[in-house]
Formats: structure tokens, C-alpha cells, sequence
């Protein structure tokens, strides 16, 4: 039986988070000790980072029905400067996570797990995976969400981005005379047991992937059943970008 809480519907659960929220703004910090204020933090941040995932989906879903034009607006843009009382920037913040939700799924669920990665290296993510190929970006986003999960900082996470990045371009520096985009592109395939396997010819050499996921310690961390990364010699995880 899940332990996860019931709700009467969306609205409701929508209220008991905004209730919920409301008993931590009344509470007097100073009466906590570090060790609660610490927790209070931690937490805060995840349900941020739920939070971005969660208003991503539904403003996607109200867009796409045009939910907007009931009130008499032009864009969900203009709906939420009018109706939610934000500004513009925020608004535009808001119908960029829309956007970003419907092109990196594997980001946003990772966003809406709540405990994977912050608002901040979601965004990040989404924008270094934005500058490759377009048929790699999945990949890439289960790479780096992969060893966002494994713990990995956003430089690391940076410098992974930067060399899948390099490694995908059809004018990458390190190819051959016989080296084709081709052979340079990720892919993500399913087993039988619908386990995650990222395949790729970006390993070789001591600039690959499997040698910089060596040198950064990453490769026994990212190894696990979410997305079994064989470091080193067929599966692989991005570096900087810029």
C-alpha cells in the first residue's frame, strides 16, 4: 500500500501545500535548532524544485487548451501577469519551464522527485542540453540527470554537458580522417527488462568519456539500475559547457 498521501483532487492537494507552507512562514526560526533549521532548508528546496515541476505540467496542459481565453487573455503569458498577480520576468520564468517540461521530460520528472536535482541545476541542464544535436539531447539529459542523482556538483555536471557537447558535433576537433557524426552519436535503448543502456562511441582515447568519468570518480556512482553506465567502455556520461 503506497504511503503517499490521498487528495479529493488536484485543487485540493494544491491547498494543502499552500496550508502546509503557510504553518512554516508562522513559525519562529529562532525557537528551532540548527540541526530542524538545516532539515527546514533541505526540504523547502525540494519542494521548490516540486514545485517548478508541478506548475510546469499543468501550465503546459492550460496552454496547450488554450485555458487562457476563458478570461478574456491572449497568451498564458498575459493570464498569469493578470490573473496570478507576477510580473512579466516571472511569467516568462514560468512559460520557460513549460516549454523546457514538454522538451526534457527526463529532466522535469527528475525535478518533480524532488530529492535529484534543485530548480537551479534543472535549468542548467536543460540549457547545456539544449546546444546539442537534437537526436542526442535525450541522451544527454539521462546522463546528466543520471550523475545529478549520483551526487555529482554543477561542475561536474558542467563539464560533462561540455563534452557531450564537443563529442556530438559533426565538426568535432578530435575526429579522424575516418570519423563520421555518425559514429560519434548517443544512444539511449531499452532492455528486456526495460533497464536504461546508453550506448556510444565516444570512449576512446584519453580525452573520452569512460577516461574523464575516471578522472573525476564518477563512474561507480553513476552505476545503478536507473542507468547502468558500464564506464568505461560503452556507456558514457557529458562534461563543461564553456
Amino acid at each position: 500500500m503506497s504511503n503517499d498521501p490521498a487528495f479529493a483532487s488536484a485543487t485540493d492537494a494544491a491547498k494543502t501545500a499552500r496550508a502546509a507552507l503557510g504553518f512554516l512562514a508562522a513559525v519562529d526560526p529562532t525557537r528551532l535548532v540548527a540541526g530542524e533549521q538545516a532539515q527546514c532548508l533541505q526540504i523547502l528546496e525540494q519542494v521548490s524544485a516540486m514545485g517548478t515541476a508541478a506548475r510546469a505540467s499543468v501550465l503546459g496542459a492550460f496552454t496547450a487548451g488554450r485555458g487562457y481565453c476563458e478570461d478574456g487573455d491572449y497568451s498564458p503569458r498575459s493570464w498569469l501577469i493578470h490573473r496570478t498577480g507576477i510580473t512579466k520576468g516571472a511569467a516568462a520564468g514560468h512559460t520557460a519551464w513549460a516549454r523546457r517540461a514538454a522538451a526534457h521530460p527526463q529532466v522535469t520528472a527528475a525535478l518533480a522527485a524532488g530529492e535529484v536535482v534543485s530548480e537551479s541545476y534543472a535549468r542548467a541542464i536543460c540549457e547545456w542540453s539544449d546546444k546539442i544535436p537534437e537526436d542526442c539531447r535525450p541522451a544527454a539529459d539521462a546522463i546528466l540527470v543520471a550523475a545529478a542523482r549520483a551526487g555529482a556538483a554543477l561542475e561536474d555536471l558542467a563539464q560533462l554537458a561540455a563534452e557531450i557537447y564537443v563529442r556530438s558535433r559533426p565538426d568535432s576537433p578530435d575526429d579522424g580522417p575516418g570519423d563520421s557524426f555518425g559514429d560519434r552519436c548517443l544512444r539511449l535503448e531499452t532492455t528486456m527488462d526495460g533497464v536504461g543502456v546508453l550506448t556510444a562511441d565516444l570512449l576512446s582515447g584519453p580525452g573520452g568519456l569512460a577516461s574523464f568519468l575516471r578522472r573525476h570518480e564518477l563512474g561507480a556512482r553513476l552505476a545503478g539500475p536507473s542507468l547502468p553506465l558500464d564506464v568505461g567502455y560503452s556507456h558514457s556520461p557529458p562534461a563543461r559547457a564553456g
